[in-house]
């Protein structure tokens, strides 16, 4: 096993969840390549899941450096947290506890952190839009939560705009996303499972009325969120037992038909042979690993053919 990383934690807001770790390769920020990339990861768990923290990004970390010629694509790691929503099984007196340690986040809250994370990051860092996106379930959400709602007002479950009418395009997006098994139409997930994910959807997004607001399938897609040319990357095992592929193959349809006409590049790449359970692709790293090698790829094959 390759020595570890130079590991780093930050705080980007006051919020002991607003906090992001960074894996230094040791590139200077003005020595990085034009063909490296930051891979930022967002972590899943049902947006409430307090086992599941930035930390378990570290298992694909380890897989993806075993592949020398993926890694000199690569200029650092990093890994967001985000403020999480309520879980039954981990309860919390808001009375008694901190504001700073309690999870009671409900959305734009988590997206809102993702984008402030990024934001530290480019500001701390310089990367601007040479990073990929990566996120596995809620952080595949997240990921694409990120493109699709940078041109348009943020809404907070309920149908209420949380902003003066001032756009969430204040990061440079990446120039690739990539989400594995994520959950991109609430509602049509929620009723393939009989309605059993309601209560963590509700947790998160508030009244099922506005779901589809939020979800990244469904919502209304500015034309500029196709006008910089940014690869999609949707990665799925077919023995996920929690998230079906109707889910990343319904994306990538909304995706290729929502493009503007005359459009004709091919900018997604669906993948459907990662290997595993759902948390099987993080837990041993290899599924992870392989979407960010593949997007890699792709990345640079569209690099060198330019």
């Amino acid at each position: 096993m390759a020595e570890p990383l130079p590991y780093s934690v930050y705080q980007y807001g006051t919020h002991e969840l607003q906090r992001v770790g960074v894996w230094d390769l040791g590139i200077s920020p003005d020595a990085v390549e034009w063909d490296q990339y930051w891979v930022i990861y967002i972590h899943g768990g049902a947006w409430r899941d307090p086992r599941v923290t930035h930390k378990t990004v570290e298992p694909s970390i380890e897989r993806i450096r075993q592949d020398a010629s993926g890694m000199k694509h690569i200029a650092a790691f990093a890994s967001i947290d985000y403020r999480l929503s309520p879980h039954p099984d981990f309860p919390q007196d808001p009375a008694t506890t901190p504001p700073e340690q309690y999870r009671g986040a409900r959305h734009p809250d988590h997206v809102d952190d993702v984008r402030a994370a990024i934001r530290y990051l480019q500001g701390k860092f310089g990367f601007g839009e040479r990073y990929i996106l990566v996120g596995h379930s809620a952080g595949a959400t997240l990921s694409y939560q990120i493109a699709m709602t940078a041109y348009q007002d943020q809404d907070d479950g309920d149908g209420n705009s949380n902003s003066n009418g001032n756009s969430n395009n204040d990061i440079e997006l990446p120039v690739a996303l990539c989400g594995l098994e994520g959950i991109y139409d609430f509602h049509g997930l929620n009723d393939r499972k009989n309605g059993t994910y309601a209560e963590f959807l509700t947790a998160a997004f508030g009244d099922p009325a506005g779901w589809d607001a939020a979800a990244p399938m469904k919502c209304v897609l500015h034309e500029g969120v196709y006008g910089r040319g940014e690869l999609w990357v949707l990665a799925h095992s077919p023995d996920d037992e929690l998230v079906d592929m109707p889910e990343s193959e319904g994306m990538a349809k909304r995706l290729l038909e929502g493009k503007p006409p005359g459009d004709e590049e091919d900018k997604v790449l669906l993948i459907k042979d990662l290997r595993g359970k759902h948390d099987d692709v993080w837990r041993d790293g290899e599924g992870v690993a392989s979407a960010v090698r593949r997007t890699l790829d792709a990345l640079h094959h569209e690099a060198v053919s330019r």
